[in-house]
């Protein structure tokens, strides 16, 4: 049983964490691989019917989990509490604390896919689009859900959410210069349940310490993001391994990747992707 998500591309970055974040979630049996030519993301391992079954039940409460509670923001944790959450929080949760933070010296670092400014909170942001789409309140609410992650996973993508991709989709980016009025005081126009996809894949993507964010490097002065798809199927836990050997993913049949961090006034954002030379 095979599974063409044509909506996740590992060409761009938003795509590509998506895809990260589905096969995180998705039942062990699951195995995830990209098409060669089109880079388009494939499946195995179960029907359509069931996969949105699966995630429309994960949804369900998902707003209330431990690791969307740690704190509203990831900027500004201080070393102590920090350190406390270290000692005291269970292994589930600790994978999303080492993927938001790192200890640099008497600093707590975050992650390098932080890319929000001024008044945005990024684990407040996150918690409010899970709660957009958790389907407990009626059947409506359940068909809604399925109807968002159909769309994240199999397209087109319309933009029609109020919902933001942290600067992870450049196509969802509004640069103030080309907007009738201030980016900040216009709705958002996203993919709702693509960008909460992206978001469950922070856990494959720690903070490791004394370098950053996995895949973030810096050249020529410029700040990359790096990935590498593979053609093989895969689990989630081999694709997790994976994600740190980027040169034997390309092995596996896969191509480099790689998309800059660019700045337009205080916010970041992704721009396209592209092969990696």
């Amino acid at each position: 049983m095979t599974l063409r998500l044509t909506a996740l591309r590992c060409d761009m970055p938003v795509g590509f964490m998506a895809a990260l974040g589905l096969i995180r979630l998705a039942p062990p049996s699951a195995r995830l691989a990209w098409e060669p030519r089109s880079q388009i993301a494939v499946l195995h391992g179960i029907s359509s019917e069931e996969l949105l079954t699966h995630l429309v039940t994960h949804m369900a409460g998902r707003h209330r989990a431990r690791e969307l509670h740690l704190a509203d923001d990831v900027r500004g944790m201080a070393l102590d509490k920090y350190r406390d959450m270290a000692v005291k929080e269970s292994d589930e949760t600790l994978a999303w604390v080492r993927a938001l933070w790192r200890e640099d010296g008497d600093d707590v670092v975050p992650t390098n896919l932080c890319f929000t400014s001024g008044q945005q909170r990024m684990l407040l942001m996150a918690r409010e689009l899970a709660t957009s789409l958790d389907p407990s309140s009626s059947e409506k609410a359940r068909l809604r859900v399925s109807a968002k992650f159909n769309e994240a996973l199999f397209g087109p993508w319309r933009y029609e959410d109020d919902a933001s991709s942290w600067g992870w989709d450049p196509a969802s980016y509004r640069i103030g210069a080309q907007t009738p009025q201030a980016p900040a005081k216009m709705a958002a126009e996203g993919v709702s349940a693509a960008y909460w996809l992206a978001w469950e894949a922070l856990p494959f993507l720690p903070c490791l310490p004394g370098r950053g964010t996995l895949g973030f490097v810096k050249e020529n002065k410029v700040t990359k993001w790096t990935w590498a798809s593979w053609a093989e199927p895969l689990t989630g836990n081999a694709v997790e391994a994976i994600l740190r050997r980027p040169r034997e993913a390309v092995a596996l049949g896969g191509e480099a990747f790689e998309a800059e961090v660019v700045k337009s006034g205080y916010y970041q954002f992704f721009r396209l992707g592209r092969l990696r030379n």
